[in-house]
């Protein structure tokens, strides 16, 4: 398995592939390879039997139930039993199945210094519209096969019609400057004693190059500061979150996704989204329907298992303050998208095809 992945892995930084416009996946693609070949490696999958005999699987399995009728109630509904033929069972966590490990990079859109806050669709534009998801994410340390506490969870995508907030950027929406103020779909949210984090947010739309995704960092031993945001600790995941075919197809059928007249790049075909299930994982947000329809709100679950010891360094493009963006001049990022092959990959990319050409 690994060594397809890595066969697959050299096959595609031989071509051009491309995340945002412009943006190169060969990075994304070497540090998953790395990741899977890592002796040390292991998912939540491993830690199922452990969190089963522990009670915590079904502990998460009945706060999950419990969230989806409160969500329901609110909306005019009437509450669930587990036994209703239009439930998902896995949305309750009772397999333990859903997980990310650090494998892929933040992407040119991370901005640093974000709100500690549940709700991300407010922004200096407003609120956000589109398919509105309540997002339960649970945090796992891999290694000991339990849930982590104290941990601060990041989460940040691109709007309805694929724009990213808070970054100025060529193929970024209309490329205003007032859009470096916007802090719209970003937000951090704390663990609680379970490992669990919440957000609002919605499903976010597409853009040319890269299916509907989410990004995410997970923050330890940070100190939160009197104007909710955090200072100091590590980072040792960062990770990207999708959603299933058949949802997203409903999704972009509705209004605004529906006005997005860029090129829409399915599950099927995104190499990101392909390699996140190699060495067991699954990065797939399972969803249930909060009402009798999507526009009424999804509930969404996923696991998420990390290495609380590792650090990551991902490079943010902008920081977020008191007085809206300010970009960081220190980051790789700087200048994206770049022209000609530049930015730090570009020789590497040009000297990685060349070789190729020899070879075959």
């Amino acid at each position: 398995m690994v060594f397809l992945t890595q066969a697959l892995a050299l096959a595609l930084l031989a071509v051009g592939t491309f995340a945002h416009p412009g943006e190169s996946l060969r990075p994304d693609i070497r540090r998953r390879v790395n990741h899977l070949k890592h002796n040390e490696r292991r998912s939540v999958t491993e830690c199922t039997k452990s969190l089963h005999e522990r009670g915590w699987i079904n502990h998460q399995a009945d706060r999950r139930h419990a969230k989806l009728n409160e969500l329901r109630t609110k909306a005019g509904y009437s509450p669930v039993t587990r036994r209703d033929p239009d439930l998902d069972v896995e949305l309750f966590g009772r397999q333990a199945g859903c997980v990310l490990d650090p494998e892929v990079t933040e992407g040119p859109y991370w901005v640093a210094g974000e709100l500690i806050r549940q709700d991300l669709l407010p922004g200096v534009s407003g609120i956000e519209t589109g398919v509105v998801v309540h997002l339960d994410i649970n945090v796992i340390d891999v290694s000991t096969c339990e849930p982590v506490p104290d941990a601060f969870v990041e989460l940040w995508g691109c709007n309805s019609t694929g724009v990213y907030t808070g970054v100025v950027a060529s193929g970024n929406g209309d490329g205003s400057a007032s859009e470096i103020n916007n802090n719209a779909l970003r937000g951090l949210q704390p663990t609680a004693e379970n490992g669990t984090a919440n957000f609002i947010s919605v499903v976010p739309g597409h853009y040319v190059g890269r299916t509907n995704h989410l990004h995410t960092i997970i923050h330890h031993g940070a100190t939160r500061l009197e104007n909710d945001t955090i200072s100091g600790g590590t980072i040792s995941h960062v990770g990207q979150l999708y959603f299933e075919q058949t949802l997203l197809e409903s999704v972009e059928q509705t209004v605004p996704y529906s006005t997005n007249t860029q090129e829409w790049t399915q599950n099927a075909v995104d190499q990101l989204f392909q390699m996140g299930f190699q060495g067991g994982d699954d990065p797939v947000v399972q969803v249930q329907m909060i009402g009798s329809t999507i526009e009424e709100g999804l509930y969404g679950t996923i696991d998420v298992g990390v290495n609380p010891a590792a650090v990551q360094n991902p490079s943010n493009v902008n920081w977020w303050t008191a007085n809206g963006g300010v970009p960081n001049t220190d980051s790789m990022w700087t200048g994206y998208p770049w022209e000609n092959g530049g930015g730090p990959f570009g020789g590497f990319g040009k000297k990685i095809r060349a070789f190729f050409k020899k070879l075959f």
